[in-house]
């Protein structure tokens, strides 16, 4: 192959290659493997034709708590909480609110629902605002949106949440089969880190809006089908100490390519997709490796 190391049009071939690379190892861990595109929702498993008032109010419970954090299992905590504690209501966010703000923050180690003082008083601030905004019926946030998740997102957004937790949730009914239609990943820590290592060899330049944007680059008709692989790719694998070695997908990993053939990832490849020039001086070297890598894709 000639050397055209620094030409534009070098640089969006060896992108697009890493782009087709990294999307065809994420599409198929997650169509070979179960568990790549399953659910996250535990309590929601016999739910997916519809949600009671007081499953929908769980479920979102649980969310706010950011069940995703590992901290502490939010799951049965909120199944506790709403069985044990409040006797099975289907008017959880009433309850939360009879209680005055500091009373509520005062019965953090009563209920137990998350392990940071912090998260649990979040989520009497969402409570009032599920009451004021939606009767403290969380269906009201999707019912008669179920066709358009971005609207979904939006109303999530009214409740002062996180935005990766709204993503999630709408992720989550889209997953349950309540909400159809494309919708972006979380885009939290992991998956930018994951991204970012998978496709510009860097995963710590990389924010939430920038995952966001190279996951719809990766799947253009529904990004949100990346989210699950990439979640457990970064958390079992792809973690602050990367296990390369282990990964299902190193051998479509910038990152991981880089280190076995011992070149260090310029930074034009993150560069050429978020808009600055740059010139790749390990480019010439990446056009020799990506098209073997190619024919070499299958997960062992």
């Amino acid at each position: 192959m000639a050397d055209v190391s620094g030409e534009p049009a070098a640089i969006s071939l060896v992108t697009g290659e890493v782009l087709q690379m990294v999307s065809e190892a994420l599409i198929r861990l997650r169509k070979e493997h179960i568990r790549f595109r399953a659910s996250d929702s535990v309590i929601l498993a016999d739910s997916s034709f519809g949600m009671t008032r007081k499953e929908a109010n769980a479920f979102l419970c649980a969310c706010f708590l950011e069940f995703r954090s590992g901290k502490a299992d939010v799951w049965d905590n909120v199944v506790f909480f709403t069985e044990e504690i409040l006797e099975n209501p289907d008017t959880v966010w009433q309850e939360i609110v009879h209680h005055t703000r500091e009373g509520w923050n005062e019965r953090f180690y009563d209920y137990n629902l998350h392990p940071e003082q912090v998260i649990h008083d979040r989520l009497y601030q969402i409570a009032t605002l599920m009451v004021r905004f939606y009767a403290g019926d969380g269906r009201q946030i999707w019912t008669g949106y179920e066709q358009d998740p971005e609207s979904v997102y939006k109303r999530l957004l009214i409740l002062k949440i996180p935005r990766s937790i709204a993503c999630l949730i709408v992720g989550t009914l889209k997953d349950l089969g309540i909400v159809q239609g494309p919708f972006d990943i979380v885009g939290d820590i992991v998956d930018a880190r994951v991204l970012g290592r998978m496709v510009c060899g860097d995963g710590s330049g990389i924010t939430p809006m920038k995952a966001r944007r190279l996951a719809r680059m990766l799947s253009p008709d529904d990004p949100w089908k990346l989210d699950r692989p990439l979640y457990l790719i970064g958390t079992t694998w792809c973690s602050p100490g990367p296990k390369c070695r282990a990964c299902p997908v190193k051998q479509s990993c910038v990152t991981a390519l880089s280190e076995g053939m011992g070149i260090r990832p310029d930074p034009v490849i993150r560069e050429s997709f978020f808009g600055k020039k740059s010139y790749q001086r390990t480019l010439k070297q990446w056009q020799n490796i990506i098209p073997a890598t190619n024919d070499d894709l299958i997960l062992k």
